[in-house]
């Protein structure tokens, strides 16, 4: 019965999935404004479990004239795949950039 519930446990963890939505000014009409292609899309690597590392986005090129919208940080299946696999020793993550 323990190893039932371990080998649940670690499924249950590895198996998750995520985003994160980030929205800035114009809260008024900001729903009406975003777009459902996005604008630019990379995705950012991290080592061990992410621990004593930023990164820093330089996101003046990408939306020079309008202005940026909206900035969205989600998990792909492969981002998923590859921390799952290494146990967090290598955990990308996608992001994408809406401009206005």
């Amino acid at each position: 019965m323990k190893k039932l519930l371990i080998c649940v446990g670690l499924v249950l963890m590895l198996s998750a999935c995520g985003s994160d939505h980030v929205m800035r000014f114009n809260l008024d009409h900001q729903q009406n404004n975003v777009k459902t292609e996005p604008s630019y899309e990379g995705r950012s690597h991290f080592f061990l479990w992410g621990m004593f590392q930023k990164t820093n986005y330089n996101l003046e090129n990408v939306c020079p004239i309008r202005g940026i919208n909206a900035i969205e940080a989600h998990w792909t299946f492969y981002d998923s795949l590859m921390g799952g696999l290494t146990m967090g020793i290598y955990a990308p993550e996608s992001y994408s950039v809406y401009c206005n």
